[in-house]
């Protein structure tokens, strides 16, 4: 006789199986948090034609513009913006896919009856009648295929980043059984990997589908070889993959190293590294030189608040904004203090920029391998005027302990904030 199942158990369950189900629709189902500007994405289908670039229709207006017809845009507008204001909304409009052939889209949706902050719904392609493309079905499988290499060949998941498969060469480099690698993900595999490599890797798949590089890549010793990596966005039997081949070296070069714990901020050496900075950029550099290492922060970004104005000016520090010019101006709506003031926030942790809605994000920190923030706003008299944001290169990065570990240095940045703008 078997136990019954408790509601948490049950709730679990259907968290699991629900994609499934949803997959089952030929539609992309979304929920956007509102308050957030973030996306999460239900199920794993794509649009044809579209392939992994089917969210940024409604993540990234740069990208939507470019493809909705000009004189079917005032009509995706109005649905997106039904979308953010939690409206029911239906409307069909056309693009111009990949392949230069034209397109029709219905997008669709209605508020969240459970999350209130939320709304949710989907995108349909609405040209292909026939089920044309299960001609698939018909090809040797993948894992048949992926054995035919002599050379490690691993397929990922794209929508959780695990592994779904590896032939006979990479199991053996890596040391595992097959059952052991279906428990990895990209982090445990590729975590000796630079970020800034990861990143460059993950902008090349969103934009053009296929990488080519060196990667570093761990075994289950915790040993790491280095490998020229060739990783490419493929579609079969109903999965959304990453196809990553290996061309390892002769031997693994170095070991895991044990993760340095995360230290205190030591507020002597920043605020004296501050008040001798003499501009916005050195006063953010002396903040991002000074932090320890365990902070994981890339880069530290101040924005420069006119919402009268609809503009914010922008200045940064650390290689991700080293082409990023100072003062660089940008629009108040859509940008980070917008959605602090409109939602009365304290402060705002993103922990991942591709699952953003905010054009902000999109303009400025995905395409420099920003993946997580914490953004922290300053008010005078009531109106915000400045918001400094640390950034990093790994997502989630950040947490809601952040303002409790930064706070020390605020109040001093504060003061040698006005003295910078005093005398520039």
């Amino acid at each position: 006789m078997t136990s019954r199942q408790t509601p948490s158990e049950a709730i679990e369950q259907l968290r699991d199986t629900l994609p499934a189900y949803l997959n089952a629709v030929p539609a992309l189902f979304w929920r956007i948090d509102i308050i957030k500007n973030e996306i999460t994405l239900l199920n794993t289908h794509r649009l044809p034609g579209l392939a992994e670039k089917s969210d940024l229709l409604i993540k990234n207006m740069t990208f939507a513009r470019e493809l909705v017809l000009t004189e079917d845009w005032p009509r995706f507008r109005e649905c997106f913006d039904s979308i953010r204001s939690r409206r029911p909304m239906s409307g069909i409009f056309r693009i111009t896919n990949s392949d230069g052939t034209l397109q029709w889209i219905k997008m669709a949706g209605m508020p969240d009856p459970v999350f209130s902050c939320c709304s949710v719904g989907f995108l349909m392609d609405f040209t292909r009648q026939m089920n044309s493309l299960h001609i698939l079905s018909e090809r040797p499988g993948l894992a048949t295929k992926i054995d035919l290499f002599d050379t490690p060949v691993i397929l990922l998941r794209f929508h959780d980043r695990r592994v779904a498969m590896a032939n006979a060469a990479a199991r053996a480099m890596l040391g595992y059984t097959e059952q052991e690698l279906r428990t990895l993900d990209v982090k445990a595999l590729l975590g000796a990997t630079t970020s800034a490599t990861l990143h460059a890797a993950y902008e090349s798949l969103i934009f053009s589908d296929s990488w080519n590089g060196e990667v570093s890549i761990t075994d289950k010793s915790g040993a790491v070889h280095v490998a020229d990596a060739r990783i490419r966005a493929i579609a079969r039997d109903g999965q959304n993959l990453l196809w990553l081949a290996l061309n390892p070296a002769s031997a693994p070069v170095a070991h895991r190293k044990t993760p340095e714990p995360q230290t205190g901020l030591s507020v002597p050496d920043i605020a004296g590294a501050m008040h001798a900075s003499t501009s916005l950029r050195d006063l953010l550099a002396a903040i991002l030189h000074n932090l320890p290492s365990g902070t994981g922060t890339d880069a530290v970004m101040l924005s420069r608040i006119f919402p009268d104005n609809d503009t914010i000016q922008v200045t940064g520090a650390g290689l991700p904004f080293e082409g990023v010019r100072e003062n660089d101006t940008h629009s108040y709506t859509g940008s980070i203090a917008e959605n602090i003031v409109q939602f009365g926030l304290t402060h705002l942790v993103v922990n991942d920029t591709s699952r953003s809605i905010k054009p902000i994000d999109w303009a400025l920190f995905i395409p420099r391998g920003i993946r997580s923030y914490y953004a922290q706003p300053f008010f005078k008299d009531g109106d915000i005027c400045f918001v400094l944001i640390f950034c990093s290169t790994t997502v989630g990065n950040y947490d809601e302990d952040s303002p409790a570990l930064f706070s020390p240095i605020f109040t001093d940045f504060q003061r040698e904030l006005q003295r910078c703008l005093s005398t520039s």
